[in-house]
C-alpha cells in the first residue's frame, strides 16, 4: 500500500504531535519527500522523535524507509487544490469536492487492490457451506445487497448485522463457513468480537475495512483495506464508504460471471438490482 494512503487511512488514530506531522506531510507529499527529518519536525511543529513514532506506525523501519516509500508513489496522488472543504464553499463547490472525493477513494484503492486474491476470493464462495457477512449499520446494508445476490444464484449467504445475536451465530460457525466482517472504521467492536470467535470456531474469514492498522486484522485469514479519501475526514467529519460500495458490487459481479450468468442482459439486471 502507497505511503500517503497508509498515513491517510491512520489519521484519524494519531495523536495529536504525530497528526501535525500527517497534516504536514499530506498538504505537500512531494515537498515532504525530499526533507530531512529535522525539516519536517521544525515545519510541523513537533520534535523529531514524533516523526520517527509516525514513521514506525505505519510500518517503516524508521523515517528513511518511510521517505523512500513516500517519494516512490507522491506524483501519482498528490492532493489537488479543490480540498480541503471550506465553509466558504458554494453548494455546487462542495458537490464537486465530494464528488472528487469519491472518485480518488475508488482509485486509491483500486492502486493497491491484490484483484488476483479477490478472484481467488470468489471461487472459495462456491466451496463453502455458507457466507456470513457480520456488520452493522449502512455496512450491513452493502452487505445485504450482496447477500441478496448471491442467494439469487444459489448461494447461501445471510447477514447478521444484531449485536445482540452476532457473537452467539458466530460461535455456532463451523470450518466449512466462510465469514465476511465489514467495518468501516475498523472499530466496531461487536463486528471485530464475532470475526474473532468465527475464526476461533474454524471459519475462514475475511475483514474489509477502510482502516490500515485495525486490530481486527489479526483475526482474518483475508484482509482487504479500502480508501476512505481521508482528507474528506478530516476536513469535515465525513467518512466515505464509496470505496467499500464500489468493491463489493464488483465482487458479486465477479462471483454471478463464475458461476456462468455472463450475458448483457444478466449484468444489467444485476446492477439494476443493487440500486
Amino acid at each position: 500500500m502507497p505511503a500517503r494512503m497508509k498515513l491517510s487511512s491512520v489519521y484519524s488514530t494519531l495523536p495529536p504531535a504525530e497528526k501535525k506531522v500527517a497534516d504536514f506531510i499530506l498538504a505537500d507529499p512531494d515537498s515532504a519527500a525530499h526533507m530531512v527529518i529535522n525539516e519536517i519536525a521544525r515545519c510541523a511543529g513537533v520534535s523529531v522523535p514524533s516523526v520517527t513514532r509516525l514513521a514506525r506506525k505505519l510500518g517503516y523501519s524508521g523515517f528513511m524507509d518511510f521517505r523512500v516509500a513516500l517519494a516512490s508513489g507522491t506524483s501519482s496522488v498528490k492532493s489537488d487544490a479543490v480540498l480541503p472543504i471550506s465553509p466558504a464553499d458554494s453548494d455546487e463547490e462542495l458537490m464537486r469536492k465530494l464528488m472528487i472525493g469519491h472518485m480518488r477513494a475508488v482509485e486509491s484503492t483500486l492502486k493497491v487492490l491484490d484483484l488476483s486474491a479477490v478472484s481467488h476470493l470468489a471461487d472459495k464462495v462456491f466451496n463453502c457451506r455458507r457466507v456470513v457477512w457480520f456488520a452493522i449499520g449502512s455496512c450491513a446494508q452493502l452487505a445485504e445487497n450482496v447477500s441478496e445476490g448471491l442467494c439469487r444464484i444459489g448461494v447461501d449467504s445471510v447477514v447478521i448485522d444484531k449485536k445482540a445475536i452476532m457473537r452467539n451465530y458466530a460461535s455456532r460457525l463451523g470450518a466449512d463457513d466462510l465469514v465476511f466482517a465489514i467495518t468501516r472504521t475498523g472499530k466496531t467492536q461487536s463486528t471485530l468480537d464475532s470475526l474473532k470467535i468465527a475464526r476461533e470456531s474454524g471459519c475462514e474469514t475475511v475483514l474489509i475495512t477502510n482502516l490500515i492498522n485495525s486490530h481486527g486484522e489479526a483475526y482474518a485469514d483475508h484482509f482487504i483495506c479500502t480508501s476512505r479519501q481521508d482528507e474528506l475526514y478530516r476536513a469535515c467529519g465525513y467518512e466515505t464508504g464509496t470505496s467499500i460500495c464500489a468493491l463489493l458490487e464488483s465482487f458479486l459481479i465477479l462471483i454471478e460471471r463464475k458461476k456462468g450468468f455472463d450475458s448483457k442482459e444478466h449484468f444489467l439486471g444485476t446492477v439494476s438490482s443493487l440500486d
